[in-house]
């Protein structure tokens, strides 16, 4: 589960991965975790907003939900929320690299992979989008697809 953004007159909350990460080493991301036994997902993306950044934030609307395929060997299916913050001042957990960026600059930054095309999405559209991705086993992606469109080869939809 990824929270995909949380706007605030700031901008938009991303978090970025440190250097030695198995997962997208060095690139920016929304803040997720994973969903806790018995928690309901929307309580687990408050619970992670919390635990990385700080934020409390009340108003958590579903805006994505993505299937992957092979990334790190494995199978997810990620939730993205949008909420917006009044007071964006953070308090990161320790080692969690956190930043406002201004959404009109996002595409000059290095990030994962599908968050170029999901932030245009999730950020204007009032009901949720849907996709699927496929990863080389590494964090490599293969192809991106809306659903229902046909499948578009290593850089997102056609």
């Amino acid at each position: 589960m990824r929270i995909a953004g949380v706007p605030a007159e700031k901008g938009v909350l991303l978090m970025r991965h440190p250097p030695g990460s198995d997962r997208f080493a060095g690139r920016w991301n929304g803040i997720g975790g994973h969903v806790e036994a018995g928690e309901g997902l929307r309580a687990a993306a408050r619970r992670e907003l919390l635990e990385e950044a700080g934020l409390e934030v009340a108003d958590l609307r579903l805006r994505g939900v993505v299937h992957e395929t092979g990334l790190v060997g494995h199978a997810y299916v990620v939730f993205f929320f949008v909420g917006e913050v009044d007071a964006p001042r953070l308090a990161p957990a320790p080692g969690v690299e956190l930043a406002w960026h201004e959404q009109a600059r996002l595409r000059e930054l290095p990030l994962v992979d599908d968050l170029h095309e999901l932030l245009e999405a999730l950020l204007v559209n009032p009901e949720p989008v849907l996709a699927v991705e496929r990863f080389d086993g590494a964090d490599r992606r293969l192809a991106f697809a809306w659903d229902g469109e046909p499948e578009a080869k290593r850089g997102g939809p056609a």
